[in-house]
C-alpha cells in the first residue's frame, strides 16, 4: 500500500490554500502556486493570509512576500520539464 503524496497550493485568484495530489498538478491553471510549506501566521504584513489585498480591476490578490519565499521552484521546473517531454515513461 503506497500513500499518495500531496502538494500545498496557493490560489492567487481565491486567496486560499489547498492540497492536491502531485499527479494532478498538471491539471491546474494559471494562478495556482505550489508551495514548499505554508507561510507563517506571524507574518507582519499578511498575518498568514498570503495576500495583502485584492486588485479591484483583475480581482487577483496581491501576493505577500512570505508566499514568494515559499514558492517551490524546483517542483515548477519539474512540471515544465515533464510537460515538454511528451514521451515520458
Amino acid at each position: 500500500m503506497q500513500i499518495e503524496s500531496t502538494k500545498l497550493i496557493y490560489s492567487a485568484f481565491s486567496g486560499t490554500y489547498y492540497n492536491i495530489l502531485e499527479e494532478d498538478i498538471t491539471l491546474l491553471d494559471v494562478g495556482q502556486i505550489p508551495l514548499k510549506k505554508s507561510p507563517p501566521s506571524s507574518c507582519k504584513k499578511c498575518h498568514g493570509r498570503g495576500h495583502l489585498g485584492r486588485d479591484k480591476n483583475t480581482y487577483a490578490y496581491h501576493i505577500c512576500n512570505c508566499i514568494r519565499k515559499n514558492v517551490d521552484f524546483d517542483f515548477i521546473k519539474k512540471i515544465e520539464k515533464d510537460s515538454l517531454n511528451p514521451y515520458k515513461e
